[in-house]
């Protein structure tokens, strides 16, 4: 058997060593997990909100107040009230008219909202491997979308707080961003096994046993100390059997189905991009739970198209561009 030349057997070591060298790069999940304290936190105005719109004592001034101490999220804040999502006749020009006409726990929510994706902003998303896979103002896209979606649904089958399904949906998928940013080459790794094998994202980490983007958002949402609906919301949207879920109430499980359909229906109308191409049907078995017929399906989708019309200027307050 003849020799290999030597140039050519350099050739095949240094692409073994290559390899090797990628191999030992990746990121075990624990790791993975630990790098969410390089993440920035929230702001405290995002708590103290909070905290203010859950106490039945408090006033409209408690929440100009704590919204004074951060002027440029004041100024956000009132602008996405002031978009056409809202429609508020005639605009407003105080915090005190914005909470009138669209509430405490609206205006909480958009302030959260803000702060979300001001902190999962990733420089990443500007590398030429990620952005052939993955562009991240077409995934807030589809995010605000499912935010929108999810708040119609809500509307529609009369959920006590829409608002927060809105919040729900919006962050549904940020595990995605907290891994663009703790773990670059394994979600570039997941991004090309879903678009080269028609898979969904989670389909795509499934197969690869790498760290789900369901775990690590919900990782990073009990860091953050996130709503518990959020919390179950991005840990459960791709679950569809309520069994698997944990055990949660009726009512969590129907936050989890809304913010599910939600996910579905946005893929389903290709508005904006998760990461993934695939499209998948909406089950049967939560509509039924939903009790959405063909009807309400019809006004929810007649709805969200017409709400999301509205996503590209949301988002450019949102996220400040």
């Amino acid at each position: 058997m003849p020799k290999r030349p030597k140039a050519e057997l350099q050739a095949v070591s240094n692409l073994e060593s290559s390899k090797m060298s990628t191999a030992e790069k990746l990121l075990t999940s624990q790791e993975i997990v630990s790098r969410l304290d390089e993440l920035p936190t929230l702001p405290v105005v995002v708590y103290e909100l909070a905290r203010v719109i859950n106490d039945p004592m408090s006033s409209t001034s408690d929440v100009e107040k704590i919204m004074g101490n951060d002027s440029s999220l004041t100024v956000k804040v009132l602008k996405l009230a002031n978009s056409a999502y809202y429609s508020i006749p005639g605009g407003v020009k105080s915090l005190q008219r914005a909470i009138a006409y669209i509430g405490y726990d609206t205006i909480s929510q958009l302030a959260l909202s803000a702060s979300i994706i001001n902190a999962l902003d990733s420089k990443n998303g500007a590398d030429p491997l990620i952005a052939k896979y993955f562009d991240v103002r077409e995934f807030w896209k589809h995010s605000l979308a499912v935010g929108m979606a999810s708040e119609v649904i809500a509307k529609v089958l009369k959920y006590k707080t829409p608002s927060d399904l809105f919040t729900c949906g919006l962050v549904h998928d940020m595990g995605k961003m907290a891994l663009l940013t703790t773990a670059k080459k394994q979600f570039l790794k997941s991004l090309e096994y879903a678009r080269s094998n028609d898979l969904t994202m989670m389909e795509a980490e499934i197969e690869l046993d790498t760290l789900r983007h369901t775990e690590i958002g919900f990782q990073l949402s009990t860091k953050w100390r996130l709503p518990y609906q959020m919390q179950i919301a991005i840990a459960n949207h791709h679950q569809r059997d309520p069994q698997m879920r944990g055990g949660l109430s009726r009512e969590s499980n129907m936050v989890v189905d809304i913010v599910f359909l939600a996910n579905l229906l946005i893929h389903a109308l290709e508005f904006g991009n998760s990461g993934h191409g695939k499209v998948l049907g909406l089950p049967r078995d939560v509509l039924e739970r939903l009790g959405v017929n063909q009807d309400i399906l019809k006004e929810i989708v007649l709805t969200v198209k017409e709400k999301i019309k509205n996503a590209d200027s949301f988002l450019k307050i949102i996220d400040g561009v």
